[in-house]
């Protein structure tokens, strides 16, 4: 890695060199299209990589462009930058390098001895193919399409070492704009009905509000992340010395539609974490809002007079709004939302828990090398008692805990463990005091709630196989615990 990170900076100073004159004449238009890069590739990534399933037509094309934003993301790094991310950068190469070691075929008279692999022993013997060397994955088409998955991962990564303190807040709003749009899609196709064109993919929630992604709680979970964001830029517009009325208003607005949208998707992760996602941004934005003058550090005001005064209407109105425009969409759609569904269904009958038996003998039986990265379904179909055979099958175990034990091994979730622990002191470092205060640009709160709603969401789904989830999850943590120096100005 060392050996790549001087090469790459030493191809770069000559480069410059040979390029000094003819860059100095274009270097103002291409600063200009520089710094929009990353949210080019917010959008890219959010387009194309809403899905979790490894036969969606557009990973070929997202997978080649990712590759593309890595390598000019990596020409952009300055030692600095590479030195931020070497903790996240190491532990994703390890997980590829695993992966791909999963794909080196053993010897039959090993691979025989591994747990797990009885059944297809067994069947070796009777048709007379013993002696075929197979990798340690048992679906090693799936266990490539994991391997190619890491280039988006990468270049997340990459991507996000790249940027400046300056690029955030435009970065922050793109992520803002990406989930009002895809709010609007999610309305446009509840009201077209199911296979309506505006569905983005195949195998989806048909008839539910998915918006850009095929997942009906992928996308109610990236709402419940995108609120925190929009309240940490409204509470940034409170703490400017200039007001920007409308950008204020826009965001309210945001916030707003988001909470309604979430809220209406018919998703019980979803509804919790919009539920804790919309407590904290209130009680930010109200703490900023009373915090910005410096005789109102209080609830009260100086009369008395509480919330009957301009400030305490404008802090008690986004609750009454979000209430009222919550009750008026349940009581006018049809559709069946977070809400019924808490009401209407029974836990006992849910696929997760009925499956989770089955779960625990896969563990038993893989917890060691593992049984191969995306090979949960087809593993799954083995150990699977006739009492669960449905018309559909079980894509995962809904709790990527267990599943990336199952598909991984003990190393994968090593390496999932050294990462949660480089997460928690590098934010301990950073400390907790004045977390709900904060300062402008201040990213902690919404960076340790977004990783908190991802990890209870994990226990239940997998939002976190989504590509456009990854990226989003892989920039919260780079620009929270690794926060990016400010831009160069002028010569160095």
């Amino acid at each position: 890695m060392v050996l790549i990170r001087y090469s790459l900076l030493d191809f770069k100073a000559k480069m410059k060199k040979y390029s000094t004159g003819f860059g100095n004449k274009f270097a103002p238009y291409g600063r200009s299209i520089a710094i929009w890069i990353p949210v080019y590739f917010i959008v890219f990534v959010f387009m194309l990589g809403g899905g979790a399933r490894s036969d969606i037509a557009s990973l070929p094309l997202l997978r080649g462009g990712s590759v593309l934003f890595a390598l000019w993301a990596a020409f952009q790094l300055s030692q600095d930058d590479w030195r931020r991310i070497r903790v996240p950068l190491v532990l994703t190469l390890a997980l590829t390098v695993w992966i791909a070691l999963q794909l080196v075929p053993l010897p039959p008279s090993v691979w025989h001895d591994l747990p797990g692999r009885e059944i297809v022993a067994q069947l070796d013997e009777l048709l007379g193919q013993s002696d075929v060397w197979r990798p340690i994955s048992m679906t090693p088409s799936q266990t490539w399409n994991a391997l190619l998955a890491m280039t988006v991962v990468l270049a997340g990564l990459l991507v996000a070492a790249s940027l400046k303190s300056d690029d955030l807040p435009r970065v922050m709003f793109s992520f803002v704009i990406i989930g009002c749009a895809s709010c609007v899609i999610g309305l446009f196709q509840a009201l077209s009905g199911a296979g309506s064109s505006s569905y983005f993919y195949r195998i989806t929630n048909d008839g539910a509000i998915v918006g850009l992604f095929a997942n009906r709680n992928h996308h109610a979970i990236f709402l419940a992340w995108d609120v925190l964001i929009a309240s940490i830029l409204f509470r940034d517009e409170l703490m400017r010395k200039r007001s920007r009325s409308m950008v204020r208003f826009g965001l309210a607005v945001a916030i707003i539609l988001l909470t309604v949208v979430a809220v209406l998707i018919g998703s019980r992760a979803g509804l919790a974490a919009i539920v804790a996602s919309f407590v904290v941004s209130y009680i930010v934005v109200a703490f900023a809002w009373y915090s910005r003058t410096p005789r109102v550090g209080r609830l009260l005001s100086d009369r008395g007079a509480g919330f009957v005064s301009p400030r305490g209407i404008f802090l008690a109105l986004p609750p009454i709004i979000l209430a009222l425009s919550v009750g008026i969409a349940l009581a006018l759609s049809s559709r069946v939302s977070s809400v019924t569904r808490i009401r209407g269904e029974v836990l006992a009958d849910d696929m997760r828990i009925l499956a989770w038996p089955t779960v625990e003998a896969m563990i038993s039986k893989f917890w060691l090398l593992g049984s191969g990265f995306g090979s949960f379904a087809q593993v799954f179909k083995i150990y699977e008692p006739d009492s669960l055979l449905q018309p559909t099958y079980f894509n995962h175990a809904h709790n990527d805990f267990a599943e990336v034990i199952i598909s991984g091994g003990i190393f994968f979730a090593i390496l999932i463990a050294c990462a949660v622990l480089w997460v928690s002191w590098k934010i301990s470092r950073r400390g907790l005091r004045n977390l709900v205060r904060g300062y402008r640009g201040d990213t902690r709160l919404p960076a340790i709630l977004i990783i908190l709603i991802a990890v209870g969401a994990s226990l239940v789904d997998y939002p976190l196989r989504v590509p456009s989830l990854q990226v989003f999850l892989i920039w919260v943590i780079v620009i929270s615990c690794s926060p990016p120096p400010p831009r160069a100005v002028g010569p160095k």
